[in-house]
C-alpha cells in the first residue's frame, strides 16, 4: 500500500537535467555545487514534467545515481526539491523521499541501471517500459507431480471460517472533521484544518476516510450473529494511511490493539503480513541488501502468539512466514508477499536475485511435506501473486509452485491488498479452460472503506476434509446511510450482501456436494464475459456494493481486461497494467493540456494506489475501471 506520489515520479522530473549543461569545477564548494543542482533540477522541471517515457524514466534514475555517487544525501535533497513545487503536503512529499526514497537510492547504486535493472524499475513501478522478459526459468520440485492428482471427496461437514483484510483502522479519526480535506488521510484534525467542514466526517466513518475504531467493533460484534466461527484468516495490512507519519514505535501499538480488538471473536485468526506493517512503508530487507525489520517481525509474533503454535511465532520471527495444522490433515501456510512487491525498493538491488529471501523453495519444503502426508493446504498471504504488484520473476516461479501442487495438495489460496472483491485463477499448463483451472485464490473486501467502499468481511462455508470453499458469504454496511445513523442514534446495518453460490449458480449451476472449484469460477468468468447483466451484478460486489466505481463495459474495453485479469495466473498475464496518460506532443498547440494532465499527476491523491497504477485515471486514454487501490 502507497500513496499516489512515488519517489519515481519525482526521479522523472530530473532526467536530463544535471547532464544538461557543465557542472561547477572541481574546486567548487559544497554549497555551489547543491546550488548549481538544484537550479538545474528547478530549471528542467517544467519541460521533463510534460512527457514521462521509458527513456526519461531510466534517465532520471541514472541521473539520481550519478549524483548518489558523490554524495546520496544530495541526491534526497535534489529531489526533495520539487517538493515546494508539488501541489502536495510538503511534509508527506519530503518523509517519502528520505524514507522510501533512501532506500531505492541504495539500489540504484548496488544496481546496474543502464544494463537493464532501469528498465525493470520502470515497468514495474511506473509501467513506463516494454515488460521485461521472464528470466527466473523452470523450478526443480523435490518429487513429480502424482499421475492422478486430484483432490480428495467432500465430508459433507462445513465449518465457518471468517476472512478479514485490509484492517485499516484510524485511531485518529475524528467526527466533524473534514472528509474533503487536502491531506493523503482525511477525518482528522490537523492544524491548519478548516473551522467548519465541507464534509464534516460522520462518527461511523466516510467513504473518503479509513475506518474509526467504532466501526471496526460494530463489524467484530456482529459476527458471531451470523456465523459459528471456527477459525479466521487477516490477509494483512493493519495500520492507517498515513504512512508518512508512522514509525516502529507508532506501529507497534496499532499493531496490539488492532489483534487485541479480533480476539473479540472467540476463534484462532491466522494473519499474514501486509506491506503497510513497515516502516518505510513497503521496506521489507533481504539478507542481501541488509536493513532492519526484526522489530516487526518480534511484535507481531508476540501478538500473534495467541493464535500461533511456538514453532510457527519462531518461524515467523526468523522469516515473516511461519506454517501450522490447524486440524489434523490440514495446514496453513502464510506467506510474506511483500518479497514479491513491487514497491518493496530493497528488492531492485539485485534483480537477478528471484527468490530474494529464500520463500519459495520453503514454500516447495513445505508442500512437498504436504503431499508426502497427504494434508491439504491453504495458503494465504497479502499481496496477491498474479496481480499487478507482484515483480514478474517472483510471479512465475510461484505460479510453477501452484501448478505442481494443485489441486491435490493446494486447496485454497486466500489474499487481500487490493481492497476489492476480487479473485483470480491457476491453470495447469496449456489452454486456460474449465477443465484446466486447478486454483482459486480469494481476495478478500477490506475493512476499511477507503476509498469510496462499504465496510466489508467475509465468511466461508468450509469442508472439513477436502478444505475446499463450499460458500462465500460477504457482509457489508451501507456507509452512504451513515450521517443517518448518527442523526437517529443508530448502529451501521451489517447484512449479508450476497451469497457466491447462490448469486452466480443462476448462471452456471453447482450440484449441492460441489466445492465453488476454480472450474466452476471459469465457467463463471464465461458468463460474465459475454452476458452483461451477470458482469453488472459482478462489478456491484467488486466495489462492495457501495455503487461508486467508474462504469465498465465491453464498450469501453473495460470488460475484457477484467476477464483477463481473473484468468491470470501470473502478473505478466493482466491486461489492466499501470498506464501513464501523458505522452509526447511535437505540436506546441497541446502544450497546456499536457500541463494540466502533468500537474494531475503530482496533485495530492484522496486516495491509495499501488505503485504508479490509478495515474491511468487521467489523461485523453484513461481507464475509468483501474483496478487497484493499495
Amino acid at each position: 500500500m502507497r500513496l499516489k506520489l512515488s519517489i519515481v515520479v519525482l526521479s522523472l522530473a530530473v532526467a536530463s537535467t544535471v547532464t544538461a549543461a557543465p557542472a561547477p569545477s572541481a574546486h567548487a564548494s559544497d554549497l555551489e555545487k547543491r546550488s548549481w543542482l538544484g537550479d538545474k533540477i528547478l530549471e528542467w522541471f517544467k519541460e521533463a514534467k510534460k512527457s514521462f517515457s521509458c527513456g526519461t524514466c531510466v534517465t532520471g534514475l541514472v541521473t539520481v545515481k550519478n549524483i548518489a555517487w558523490f554524495k546520496k544525501s544530495w541526491a534526497l535533497d535534489g529531489i526533495s526539491a520539487l517538493c515546494p513545487l508539488i501541489n502536495m503536503d510538503r511534509n508527506v512529499c519530503e518523509n517519502f523521499i528520505y524514507t522510501e526514497g533512501a532506500v531505492l537510492v541504495d539500489s540504484l547504486l548496488a544496481g546496474d541501471i543502464t544494463g537493464g535493472d532501469g528498465k525493470i524499475i520502470c515497468w514495474h513501478v511506473a509501467g513506463l517500459c516494454a515488460q521485461p522478459a521472464l528470466t527466473s526459468g523452470t523450478l526443480n520440485f523435490p518429487k513429480p507431480k502424482p499421475a492422478n492428482a486430484v483432490a480428495p471427496a467432500s465430508s459433507g461437514t462445513l465449518v465457518d471460517v471468517l476472512h478479514l483484510s485490509d484492517w485499516h483502522v484510524d485511531g485518529k479519526y475524528s467526527p466533524g472533521s473534514e472528509a474533503l480535506c487536502n491531506k493523503a488521510l482525511c477525518c482528522r484534525k490537523y492544524s491548519n484544518s478548516p473551522a467548519n467542514a465541507t464534509r464534516p466526517a460522520p462518527s461511523w466513518g466516510d467513504y473518503n476516510c479509513d475506518a474509526p475504531p467504532k466501526l471496526a467493533t460494530s463489524m467484530l460484534d456482529y459476527v458471531p450473529s451470523v456465523a459459528n466461527i471456527s477459525f479466521g484468516i487477516m490477509t494483512g495490512d493493519i495500520p492507517p494511511h498515513d504512512a508518512w507519519l508512522e514509525t516502529p514505535e507508532k506501529i507497534v501499538p496499532q499493531l496490539k490493539a488492532a489483534f487485541d480488538a479480533m480476539a473479540v471473536v472467540k476463534a484462532k485468526i491466522y494473519p499474514a503480513i501486509g506491506n503497510h506493517e513497515a516502516s518505510p512503508l513497503n521496506m521489507f530487507p533481504t539478507p542481501r541488501s541488509g536493513g532492519d525489520i526484526a522489530w516487526l517481525y518480534n511484535s507481531l509474533g508476540n501478538d500473534w502468539s495467541r493464535w500461533l503454535s511456538s514453532d510457527a511465532v519462531k518461524s515467523f520471527k526468523n522469516y515473516g512466514s511461519y506454517t501450522l495444522n490447524p486440524a489434523p490433515g490440514f495446514r496453513i501456510i502464510s506467506l510474506n508477499t511483500n518479497f514479491c512487491y513491487v514497491m518493496n525498493f530493497y528488492l531492485y538491488a539485485h534483480t537477478d536475485e528471484y527468490d530474494p529471501h529464500g520463500e519459495v523453495q520453503w514454500l516447495i519444503q513445505q508442500l512437498q511435506a504436504s503431499e508426502d502426508s497427504g494434508e491439504r493446504v491453504w495458503i494465504i498471504g497479502h499481496v496477491p501473486p498474479s496481480q499487478v504488484d507482484c515483480i514478474n520473476n517472483w510471479s512465475s516461479l510461484y505460479r510453477q509452485v501452484v501448478q505442481r501442487y494443485s489441486p491435490h495438495v493446494i486447496a485454497e489460496q486466500f489474499f487481500g491488498h487490493s481492497h476489492y472483491d476480487e479473485f483470480s485463477l491457476t491453470y495447469g499448463p496449456g489452454a486456460k479452460s474449465a477443465q484446466n483451472a486447478v486454483s482459486t485464490a480469494w481476495i478478500g473486501p477490506s475493512v476499511t472503506p477507503y476509498t469510496d467502499l462499504n465496510p466489508a468481511f467475509r465468511v466461508y462455508k468450509v469442508d472439513t476434509k477436502s478444505w475446499n470453499v463450499f460458500d462465500s458469504l460477504t457482509y457489508v454496511a451501507d456507509l452512504d446511510k451513515s450521517a443517518s445513523w448518527d442523526a437517529s442514534g443508530s448502529s451501521p446495518n451489517w447484512h449479508l450482501e450476497y451469497s457466491a453460490r447462490q448469486a452466480y449458480s443462476a448462471y452456471v449451476p453447482i450440484a449441492a456436494d460441489a466445492p465453488l472449484s476454480a472450474t466452476w469460477w471459469h465457467n463463471i468468468t464465461s458468463v460474465l464475459q459475454s452476458n452483461p447483466a451477470a458482469f453488472k451484478q459482478f462489478w456491484s460486489y467488486r466495489g462492495h456494493s457501495a455503487h461508486r466505481l467508474p462504469e465498465c463495459t465491453q464498450a469501453n474495453g473495460c470488460v475484457s481486461d477484467i476477464i483477463c485479469d481473473l484468468r491470470a495466473s501470473m502478473r505478466s498475464e493482466i491486461c489492466s497494467g499501470v498506464v501513464l496518460p501523458v505522452k509526447k506532443r511535437d505540436d506546441e498547440e497541446h502544450y497546456e493540456e499536457h500541463e494540466a494532465i502533468a500537474d494531475a499527476l503530482l496533485r495530492p491523491a484522496p486516495y491509495v494506489v499501488t505503485g504508479m497504477s490509478s495515474l491511468s485515471q487521467w489523461g485523453p486514454n484513461a481507464k475509468p475501471w483501474n483496478k487497484k487501490l493499495c
